[in-house]
């Protein structure tokens, strides 16, 4: 039996900003390996920069006319509890982790990760996109500051993307929306009473 997980908005959600962001690495590539007084190809960086707008502000789109659930889930992802601290603690101690909502310790830190990311790379991109309004040291620094935050990200979604194929019940779950009811109740006990109305 299959049970279901994510909704269309959520799924929507989740892979429009995976495709746009992995557009903007593959640009952002194509800008670093080119002579930084040349700017890059005008035409790839336009790219870059107009694919920047739909990676902040389609999210916030979806999320503000997406379903209840998507709404429901983001917040989640932002509630932290001792509960995900505990999750840390007992998987470092590398112990049976327990989860007592839809989502773990580990899910909620690469979402707030993920977050601050965004934020960083948009705010340090706005300086150099609009490089005018701001000093060449401050320009030059936040270069920088665009530039480790993006190795940062390709770290996040290497581990992410493992996580995902390593364990493909989550991938079929942001997939399709739907997950084992076994694996489920296994991974997410609370969550899948809840869902379910057993105990």
């Amino acid at each position: 039996m299959r049970l279901p997980r994510f909704d269309a908005s959520a799924r929507v959600l989740h892979w429009s900003h995976a495709v746009i962001f992995i557009w903007l690495l593959v640009t952002g590539i194509q800008l670093f390996l080119t002579p930084r007084s040349l700017l890059g190809d005008p035409l790839i960086r336009r790219i870059h920069i107009y694919a920047s707008l739909p990676f902040i502000f389609l999210p916030i789109m979806i999320y503000i006319a997406g379903s209840s659930l998507t709404r429901s889930d983001v917040k989640e992802m932002i509630s932290w509890t001792g509960d995900d601290l505990r999750w840390f603690i007992e998987l470092l101690k590398r112990r049976k982790t327990v989860v007592t909502g839809k989502f773990n310790g580990g899910q909620k830190a690469n979402f707030m990760v993920t977050l601050l990311l965004i934020a960083g790379l948009s705010f340090s991109g706005f300086v150099v996109w609009m490089k005018s309004m701001f000093s060449v040291d401050f320009v030059e620094l936040n270069f920088l500051i665009h530039d480790f935050l993006a190795t940062l990200a390709m770290l996040l979604l290497a581990g992410h993307v493992t996580f995902a194929l390593y364990n493909s019940e989550s991938l079929r779950g942001i997939i399709f929306g739907t997950v084992d009811e076994k694996w489920a109740e296994e991974h997410y006990p609370a969550w899948f009473e809840q869902e379910t109305g057993t105990k």
